[in-house]
């Protein structure tokens, strides 16, 4: 009987192992968290491998992965962080863009915004929330938006920095700011949708926001199948729709 015991222990073991493998990690830019819930519920439902996903800002999760984070793909928020990957030699090809993002000034508060950041000067709006542009991309076309409104200078005492938009939703959800300049796409959660006022940031006034996702050569070094599985997936209709439903645009 012993030899046929050690023989289903075996199975047991190479089997949780198996399952233990089948899955894909993600780092995942704060402004595509509520996108990426959707994403990772129809890829599981399309394939039988498991998506842990870690999110935080662009720049904080670039360098987890210098640091050796074992993330299989990187989603960002912008092309420089994983290009800068690229040229270190994180990856394993270039970067490429999955969908463009937009800023939105958003407020909990009755508040006027009907004249987009204009209204910001305003003696209604003391506090600002906006994501630091040293990590954030979204930091990054905020401070440009400012800058080429002419409003920057004016702004900067009321402005209260985020790590990222993750933490820049927190502060307008909690009201600890009058208003924030956030992504287009946390307005079409299902957590959020239909409270407060926004308004969209005419983007003329900051360069396009191209978010690039990567392959990363952890993923091809120990978990290559599912990776690109994962990486492709980010480029199929499925995800083109919820990206779209996200409020990004897509080609």
């Amino acid at each position: 009987m012993r030899l046929p015991f050690i023989l289903i222990l075996s199975l047991v073991f190479f089997s949780c192992e198996s399952k233990k493998e089948d899955k894909v990690t993600i780092a995942v830019a704060n402004n595509m968290q509520y996108a990426m819930e959707e994403i990772v519920v129809a890829f599981e439902k399309k394939y039988t491998v498991k998506v842990e996903v870690s999110a935080s800002s662009s720049g904080t999760l670039t360098t987890q992965i210098k640091q050796g984070a074992p993330f299989d793909v990187f989603i960002s928020a912008n092309m420089k962080y994983p290009n800068t990957l690229f040229e270190e030699g994180f990856t394993t090809a270039n970067p490429k863009v999955y969908a463009y993002g937009s800023l939105v000034l958003w407020t909990l508060d009755d508040l006027d915004i009907s004249k987009g950041i204009q209204s910001l000067l305003s003696d209604n709006f003391k506090k600002i929330a906006i994501a630091n542009p040293e990590t954030a991309p979204y930091g990054i076309a905020a401070v440009e938006a400012m800058k080429n409104a002419v409003l920057y200078d004016s702004l900067n005492s009321k402005l209260i920095w985020g790590e990222g938009i993750g933490q820049v939703n927190q502060y307008i959800k909690s009201k600890s700011v009058d208003a924030g300049i956030t992504s287009k796409s946390v307005l079409f959660s299902n957590k959020i949708k239909q409270k407060g006022n926004h308004i969209e940031i005419d983007k003329k006034l900051y360069k396009p926001i191209s978010q690039g996702v990567v392959l990363l050569k952890s993923g091809k070094e120990k978990n290559l199948k599912n990776a690109k599985l994962f990486y492709n997936f980010m480029f199929s209709d499925e995800t083109k729709s919820i990206l779209t439903k996200f409020g990004y645009e897509v080609k």
